[in-house]
Order: C-alpha cells, then structure tokens, then sequence
C-alpha cells in the first residue's frame, strides 16, 4: 500500500513539473538600452525561432500608474509572439518609486525604448518599418505617446532616428491625463501635454485599443472618445470593447496568479489577428480566442490527477485547474472542512465558467458524520448540514459568475480493500448509499445543476482502486475521460 501511494504521488509531482516547465516565461536575454541620471534601462527579449528574413518587433510596457510595476507583467504575452515568430521585448522605463520620476520621464524612456530598437534592427534581425509599441494602462499610455507625442526625446540619442512606432496595440491604456480620465494629478499644470486624447492628429499609425466596459480606473468613456477623434482624423484605430470587465483584465495567469488566461486568450488573439492583417504575423493564432475556465472542487480524488487529464482531453479551449484538498468535507468541524481552505478562497478568484463539484467521500465518513462532539454552528443532523453547505457553495459560485455551467458529482464507488486505512469502511459505503448520493441528485434539481453520476459511471473501477477509496492514474484517466464527454 505505502509503496502504492508513494507511486500515485510522484506522477502527480511529475505531471505537475511537466505544466510548469511547459510555462516558461522568461526572457532569453536582457540588452542595456539606455543610461540616464545613473540608471540603466533593459529590454527583456524573447527571440523567435531562427529566421534568415528579419521578423517585426513588438515592444510591450508595464502598467503601475507610472508609479511601480514590473516588465514580467509582459512575459506571457511575449513568449506568445515570440513563439509566433516574430521578437518580443518587454521594456524597463524609469518609474516614480524606483527612479523618482514623473509621467514625463516614463514617455522620454518609450522614445527611448522604441528608436533603440529601430537602430539596431539590423542586429536583432528584425525590420525597423515593422515595430509595434504595446502596453497596459500607463504602460499603455506610454506606448500611445510613442506615436501621438511630439518632443520629450533624449538629446543624446541618435536623434535621426525615428522613435514612433508603426502601429500600437494598447491594453486598457490611459488616455486622458485630466479629470476625465486617470492621473491628472500626477501632470498637474500639464494635464494635456502627454494626454493621448488632447494630441490626436492625422497621419498615426494604425491602432487597436482593448478597454474594459466596468473600468473604473480609465473610464470606458475615455476608449470610445479616443477612438472617435482617431476616425474623424482619419486615422486606422480599433476599439475592442470587453463587457463586465474592469482594469487590468487583459493580465495571465502567469503575471496575476490565479486569475486564469481567459481575457489574456481573447486579448493576444486578437492581437495577433492585428498583426496579421498588417503583414507582420504569418497563419493563424496558435491559442483559442474564447476558452472556458474550469474548477474542479472536492476532495483527495479530486487532488488527484483527474483534473490534469480531462486538460489533456478537454484541450486549448478549456483551462482547468485542481481545487481540490485532501480529506475536505463540507461538514464543519473536520480535519480539513473546505470552506475554511485556501483552496476554496482560490478556487473563488478563478471565476470559472465550469464549476465540477465532487464531495461526500469523507462527510460519509463514521468518524465524522457520527461524531456528535464535532464543532459546528449549525442546528440539525449531519445529512441536513451537507445538503445545506452543498448548496451554499452551489451560490458562492454563482455569486462570481451568474453565468457558470454548475455540476454536482456523486462520488467515486468505495470498496471494501486490503488496503483500506478506513475500519469503518463498510459503514461509508453504506451512507454514500443511502442519503450522500440520494441528497446530491435532490440538490441537481433543487438547485437547477446538473448531475454526473460518477458513482455509476465508475461502477466498474475496482480493479483501479489502491485502497477502496482512491484510483490509480489509468482510473482517473478514465474518470477525466467519462467527465469530459459530458461538459463538452
């Protein structure tokens, strides 16, 4: 049994090193673009495979109110164009908590960062008249000035050489420095002289703005104005406007952990769409525009490796993560009761579109649904306490995402085993049987979710059990498989 366990959990630990290192985001190198007033400024590159033919560029700056920030906020994104084939550099610029500085020094630096590119084209192998400047928030702004701004150059660059882009693509930039918009007291006195919204002429490059509609930080109102007084100078500006979404919605997972890649999905891929239609990516995106965020919440047989293989069957148009936790009731007064779990906290700011919820395995369990000195607030039996907390967490989702598919999973078959750990196995079995699964299907139609009958779908799985509880890997594969076929 031991030497079982020990089994099951390096290829769990195995398959967990294999998604990390599947997500490597750092850069292949980081170049000194710039000294200024005792700083040095880096571009963090992300180099395409080989090409004899020099690629285009794109150069992305972090948001963080020209206060703070990190270029990291950049590496997913970069390490998906430079996987595209073209080379992708997420840029250092001189900040206010680090450097000091004002707004004013930050678009001096993008200048910077732009026309440094365009003068080593040749050693980057890249083609100057294919550079696109991109960004989020105030690191979208400063990409937009790149382009709109006139003067705040460096004089002691290579002046001759163009600092404007030849398109931008921003990520819920700010685009009014007054009142109207974001930052205003940061410029004050100066509040239209890098306002991308008050130096709008003709002859910009071509545009394409992401914005979400609950923006409060840069009102929505600022992308739909902007994107007007483009058009009306005849300029190519794009406004892609993304609903019940507030700032910073674009971010992966990688840089806001646990958010998941839902609106990084829809928001590179139309990037890359952009960038398509102006000749500088070949084929189509290699990444799903719209993809279902799913949860997989319960307990040991849920933090097993299920979740890993329904990604592999589900695909690119899925994102599943593993919320699950070993031994979790929904039972207080437990060793592990979930909603007292990080687990569970997590599970919440993921926002799934897809909510699997396995649980009743240890709320069945003698130990503590028998238990009548266990600690909980709540007034009546056992078997009422589960379907209430089931319940409870049914709305605790839907509270985050009204819209969420909700299955509700009965549990695996338990068995009678050698290597049961359970002595009161028989007993668990015989609750799972009479009010666990019967109260599940009551909570299917109660709370209008759909139920997986996993019990019945794995009636099967003795010969994949470990210890009359938990399967080995191939059981779990085919559990994935079984669960697949019905949320596709």
């Amino acid at each position: 049994m031991r030497s079982k366990n020990i089994i099951v959990t390096f290829l769990i630990l195995v398959c967990t090193i294999l998604s990390v290192d599947a997500q490597n985001f750092n850069p292949d190198s980081k170049i000194l673009y710039k000294e200024v007033q005792g700083d040095s400024l880096y571009l963090h590159v992300f180099k395409p495979k080989l090409s004899k033919k020099p690629t285009a560029a794109i150069v992305f700056f972090f948001g963080g109110g020209w206060t703070g920030g990190t270029p990291k906020q950049f590496y997913q994104q970069s390490r998906y164009f430079a996987s595209r084939g073209i080379l992708a550099i997420s840029a250092e610029y001189r900040v206010k908590n680090t450097h000091g500085t004002s707004p004013f020094e930050c678009v001096e630096d993008g200048k910077s960062a732009i026309r440094w590119v365009r003068e080593n084209a040749k050693k980057l192998n890249i083609d100057p008249n294919k550079i696109v400047a991109s960004g989020g928030s105030a690191g979208g702004h400063v990409a937009l000035t790149t382009a709109l701004i006139d003067g705040f150059e460096n004089a002691n660059e290579n002046l001759s050489v163009s600092s404007i882009p030849n398109a931008v693509v921003g990520y819920n930039p700010v685009l009014d420095t007054t009142k109207k918009g974001y930052g205003y007291k940061k410029v004050a006195g100066r509040e239209t002289e890098i306002s991308p919204a008050h130096q709008v002429k003709k002859g910009m490059p071509p545009m394409l703005i992401f914005h979400g509609t609950n923006d409060k930080t840069v009102p929505f109102e600022n992308a739909k104005r902007f994107t007007k007084l483009m058009k009306e100078a005849g300029n190519e500006c794009e406004l892609i406007a993304v609903d019940n979404v507030g700032h910073g919605f674009f971010n992966g997972d990688f840089f806001r952990k646990g958010s998941g890649d839902k609106y990084f999905n829809l928001t590179v891929y139309e990037t890359d769409v952009f960038l398509r239609k102006l000749g500088y990516l070949k084929k189509k995106p290699t990444l799903s525009r719209n993809i279902k965020q799913v949860s997989c919440v319960g307990d040991s047989n849920t933090e097993a490796t299920y979740p890993t293989f329904l990604q592999e069957k589900l695909g690119k148009k899925y994102q599943v993560k593993n919320f699950g936790k070993g031994g979790a009731t929904l039972l207080e007064g437990t060793n592990h009761p979930y909603f007292e779990k990080t687990v569970y906290q997590n599970s919440l700011k993921f926002t799934p579109d897809i909510v699997l919820i396995m649980f009743g395995t240890n709320d069945a369990n003698v130990k503590w649904c028998l238990d009548k000195t266990r600690k909980t607030d709540f007034k009546g039996t056992p078997q009422e306490e589960f379907k209430s907390q089931y319940k409870k967490l049914i709305n605790a989702y839907r509270s985050k995402n009204a819209k969420a598919e909700i299955y509700v999973l009965t549990p695996l078959p338990i068995y009678k085993h050698e290597n049961s750990r359970d002595p009161e196995i028989q007993q668990r079995i015989v609750h799972l049987k009479e009010w666990v699964i019967p109260i599940i299907r009551e909570i299917s139609e109660e709370e209008n979710v759909t139920l997986i009958d996993v019990n019945t779908l794995m009636r099967k799985a003795y010969k994949y059990t470990v210890d009359g509880v938990h399967l080995n890997n191939k059981g779990y594969k085919i559990l994935a498989n079984k669960i697949a076929k019905k949320i596709q």
